[in-house]
């Protein structure tokens, strides 16, 4: 009987490393793949994290600007005015000449 539980354990132990070394080359292979689509999977996510981030930039400064509308039309109006006076005054409003260096 010592012979045939040697020979069913010799088997045996022979299955657990053949069980052993094709899970070991199943989990690196499952470990690359899973590395390389998380890889992707966090490129599209950072991408999507961008455009949010700048949309609620885009929305922050639009909510800021319609809030004070009052005080945007009041600046608006100044400029124009003086625009406008600065027409009839004669004198041209634009940029200021370049200084000639020598």
């Amino acid at each position: 009987m010592s012979i045939g539980a040697a020979i069913g354990d010799l088997v045996h132990s022979f299955y657990e490393l053949f069980a052993s070394i094709l899970g070991g080359i199943y989990n690196t292979f499952h470990a690359i793949f899973a590395a390389f689509f998380g890889l992707f999977n966090g490129l599209f996510v950072l991408i999507g994290d961008v455009f949010k981030g700048a949309f609620d930039v885009v929305g922050g400064v639009g909510k800021f600007l319609i809030s004070n509308i009052v005080i945007v039309a009041i600046v608006a109006a100044g400029c124009f005015a003086y625009v406008r006076y600065q027409q009839q005054q004669g004198r041209s409003v634009g940029a200021a000449p370049q200084k000639k260096t020598i």
